[in-house]
């Protein structure tokens, strides 16, 4: 894996994190992320793994390679924000000031953490942080640097050329709506001021969400334009994640609507639903008839406040 971070050496931060990992039908990914966390040999976090919708096959996978203290088992799945949330609530049982949720289909070098974590010790109004993400396997490759308010933007995430971070407003430190959940680090008393993540979300929104109340209180987001992740996207994994994407990305801007935006709802509704119908027309143009129904259940329960778990409509 490439790395441009070369942090000089400093203090060892491995009394101050924990890393948390979310495994949902993918030990073995899992289990890849888990050991580059326990590779690290100047960081040595706390390792929680929230295995979401867990089976005695899941158990058995992560238990021969994790240790007791490092699972955290659901018998249903949680979404990403309950999963976090399991996760969360046992660093906030304990004095581990910093979190870092962390995708089990991502890379980040232990030099790149460290990195974001002395940006965050010398910024104390930094209060969540993240690396420029480089996205693999959608074509030809993408470089991310955060992400623009949900309800006021179709196009959230923030592209780049990667050659040109240089010129990217407040280099190094880019201030941003929201920071990309592959990798997100935050300081463990935002959750004990602002709460933990809203699962009413389930499903894509919940961070930018979680941003939007940490800056609504005056905290800065930033990503970190000298620190490099990498996000991995499986071939095989697009149809469902497409449909399920499509579906909760449409829904849940209802939702962040409805709890940041209530004094313009009808004008915020109404641009979501002509922007939702458009793409409808495109998915039966194409007859991509499962991308359709997905749309059209997105509008109908954005409308009737029917968030949450729905994933069974999907299966």
């Amino acid at each position: 894996m490439r790395d441009r971070q070369t942090p000089e050496n400093g203090p060892i931060h491995a009394m101050s994190l924990s890393v948390i990992l979310i495994n949902w039908r993918n030990e073995q990914q899992t289990l890849r992320m888990a050991r580059a966390v326990r590779s690290w040999q100047r960081l040595k976090p706390r390792l929680i793994v929230v295995d979401n919708e867990s089976n005695e096959d899941t158990k058995k996978s992560l238990a021969e390679v994790l240790s007791p203290d490092e699972l955290v088992y659901s018998p249903r799945n949680l979404g990403y924000g309950g999963g976090n949330n399991l996760g969360i609530g046992q660093v906030l049982e304990v004095n581990q000031q910093f979190i870092l949720l962390l995708n089990s289909d991502a890379d980040i070098a232990e030099s790149g953490v460290i990195r974001l974590l002395d940006r965050l010790q010398s910024n104390p109004d930094i209060s969540i942080l993240g690396p420029v993400i480089h996205e693999r396997g959608e074509g030809d490759g993408q470089c991310l640097i955060g992400g623009r308010d949900i309800a006021l933007c179709s196009l959230t995430r923030i592209a780049w050329e990667p050659t040109a971070l240089k010129s990217v407003p407040g280099y190094p430190l880019h201030e941003v709506d929201y920071v990309s959940g592959t990798v997100f680090l935050v300081r463990r008393e935002l959750f004990q001021e602002i709460g933990l993540l809203d699962e009413q979300f389930f499903f894509s929104g919940e961070i930018a969400d979680l941003c939007k109340r940490a800056r609504d209180r005056g905290r800065r987001i930033c990503v970190d334009l000298e620190v490099d992740a990498y996000h991995y996207t499986s071939e095989t994994s697009r149809p469902l994640r497409e449909i399920l994407y499509t579906y909760y990305s449409l829904r849940n801007r209802f939702l962040y609507v409805r709890k940041h935006y209530s004094s313009a709802k009808f004008k915020h509704f109404a641009y979501w639903s002509a922007a939702g119908a458009l793409e409808l027309g495109r998915s039966l143009t194409a007859l991509k008839m499962a991308k359709a129904r997905a749309i059209l259940l997105a509008l109908l329960h954005g409308y009737r406040n029917e968030f949450g778990d729905q994933n069974a409509r999907f299966r």
